[in-house]
């Protein structure tokens, strides 16, 4: 049920999604999502914490910047922010019961990213991206 990475290429990754349809995300998108796939897998490791959540909020930072806003580009950016807090107050929280939650959001956490990559295959570039000539 997941996206698998299919193979990296010079002009974005591709991705496979449960269809089995190959989909496009462009180059500086696609090395935004792979940061963000090793910071949610670093989040809920064991040694995850506030760094690996500034980090990823820092990423998504990067990627609003990097494409035009839209309300699916904004509302996918918001599902994975929420996720990730999420994620991060259980990984942060003591030993015990909200602890036992990390799983199961670092799942939601997720299905929020491959949702976004999703919504991103389809992104144009920001007029900040446009402008600073950011190869697309």
């Amino acid at each position: 049920m997941g996206v698998a990475l299919q193979e990296p290429a010079r002009e974005g990754l591709y991705r496979r999604d449960g269809d089995g349809i190959s989909r496009r995300v462009p180059e500086p998108l696609a090395g935004l999502i792979v940061a963000m796939e090793r910071t949610l897998a670093a989040l809920a490791g064991d040694g995850g914490g506030r760094n690996e959540l500034h980090a990823l909020r820092n990423t998504l930072s990067d990627l609003c910047v990097l494409t035009e806003e839209t309300p699916t580009i904004r509302r996918a950016v918001d599902r994975l922010v929420l996720a990730g807090d999420r994620l991060g107050e259980s990984v942060i929280a003591p030993r015990g019961y909200e602890r036992r939650w990390c799983s199961p959001r670092l799942g939601k956490a997720r299905q929020a990213l491959a949702a976004l990559e999703r919504t991103l295959a389809d992104a144009r570039p920001s007029r900040i991206a446009v402008r600073l000539d950011r190869d697309w």
